[in-house]
């Protein structure tokens, strides 16, 4: 009897709006005759493809299931070329990990320089969290995660890019928060507070699928959420300073290619 293949966990469908879908292995891009690439421009998109085989393979099959041969097939590559990049699975999934919370973190200083953002902020931290858990991001993650747990290594290696994604968006909303306002111990609780209620429904969306609950109970949070904020803030939330004049962020793109070099 032929093994059939497991099925991945399908996202929450219409929780959120403006997360592309998770990418397909890129092709080799033509040479035009006369025209030679740099070997770093051919090893980054050899590297990239690779990454995003593994992301493809991984919300299909999982972890346990992901093999290199596999990936190697579907960037387009040989199983030594993967090699040459990449020394193991482990190594592979991890870069491919950090590649999705790289663009997690870029989403969401997109959504933090938004004036609605700045009007309604715990608004603008649900979507940024929704974005990550309710989609096919968080899917991945879980899958290495879950593996994680058991084994050591594979934690001490994803850890780091694990807080690194948390360090940096909390980092962002409480610059948010703080600068319309709110104190630091009242700006971290009610960010601490949401992400969990978002990740919590997040794990739950694994099964049961109930968009318009999710919804309609975040939108009761924002309001306890707001009341918490409002009285330190109703001064300052009408007119906050912009993004561009505040404190500015790492970017994500500078750091990632700076980590990749190195």
């Amino acid at each position: 009897m032929p093994t059939q293949r497991k099925q991945p966990p399908k996202p929450v469908q219409e929780a959120t709006r403006g997360v592309a879908p998770p990418p397909e292995p890129r092709q080799s891009l033509p040479v035009t005759p006369g025209t030679r690439r740099k070997q770093v421009d051919r090893t980054r998109e050899a590297r990239q493809r690779l990454r995003d085989a593994a992301v493809a393979v991984l919300l299909e099959r999982g972890y346990a299931s992901l093999t290199t041969k596999e990936v190697a097939s579907r960037a387009g590559v040989s199983n030594g070329a993967l090699m040459h990049h990449y020394a193991s699975k482990m190594e592979l999934v991890i870069d491919a990990t950090a590649d999705i919370y790289e663009a997690a973190i870029e989403r969401g200083q997109r959504i933090a320089r938004t004036p609605a953002a700045h009007r309604e902020p715990v608004e603008g931290f649900i979507k940024d969290c929704m974005s990550v858990y309710f989609e096919w991001p968080f899917i991945a993650a879980v899958e290495v995660l879950v593996v994680a747990r058991t084994d050591p290594e594979l934690m001490r290696q994803i850890e780091p890019v694990m807080q690194r994604y948390r360090s940096l968006t909390n980092h962002l909303w409480l610059g948010v928060l703080k600068d319309l306002g709110v104190p630091s111990d009242k700006a971290e609780l009610v960010l601490n507070l949401t992400l969990n209620v978002v990740r919590g429904m997040a794990v739950n969306s694994l099964w049961q699928k109930d968009v318009a609950r999710y919804k309609r109970e975040l939108s009761q949070w924002a309001d306890i959420a707001r009341a918490i904020i409002q009285p330190a803030a109703c001064t300052n939330i009408s007119a906050p300073a912009p993004i561009s004049r505040r404190r500015q962020l790492p970017s994500a793109a500078s750091e990632r290619e700076s980590r990749r070099s190195s």
